[in-house]
């Protein structure tokens, strides 16, 4: 799996079967032969191999997409932690796309993913978050990673993803 930052909200996430494009408003599942499917809110939706979940929380959608055997999760700009049915939902989550704002970390916490990728953000507040987190910060142009790569009880990780926009 491959995760690509676009810039303000938007990513392109390209596994083996097919892309995901996500923004705030739509994900677009897109598979090699060139089907598409568009998500808009709550619900579970599939197309060769890649499903993704909407989860309503509040007034937003919370996605949660399996590429590849790897569960990604994006919080939008959620502004509150999470309650426990909204957690449990959730499931194991490998990487965490997430909106800086002033509960990021607490987000991290809750959640516990092994990769974070924050978005969304000014230089000052993600200067902020990267030091109030403490978490281990790597810089990179786009992210890739295996299921296999991924090592039971490794620590958080943030990737800084350079935006392609």
């Amino acid at each position: 799996m491959e995760i690509t930052y676009l810039g303000g909200d938007k990513f392109k996430i390209k596994g083996k079967t097919g892309v995901v494009s996500v923004d705030s408003i739509v994900v677009v599942i897109e598979n090699l032969e060139g089907h598409k499917k568009e998500i808009m809110g709550p619900g579970e939706y599939e197309i060769s191999g890649i499903s993704v979940i909407g989860i309503q929380n509040d007034d937003l959608t919370i996605f949660v997409y399996e590429v590849d055997g790897l569960r990604v999760c994006n919080l939008g700009k959620t502004s509150k932690k999470l309650i426990e049915s909204k957690l449990s939902m959730l499931g194991d989550i490998d990487v965490l796309l997430l909106s800086v704002s002033d509960i990021s970390v607490e987000l991290i916490q809750q959640i516990d993913p092994y990769f974070v990728i924050p978005f969304n953000f000014k230089e000052d507040s993600l200067d902020k978050f990267l030091k109030s987190s403490g978490l281990v910060v790597e810089k990179l142009p786009k992210f890739s990673l295996k299921k296999e790569e991924i090592i039971d009880d490794q620590t958080t990780e943030i990737k800084l993803l350079e935006s392609r926009s």
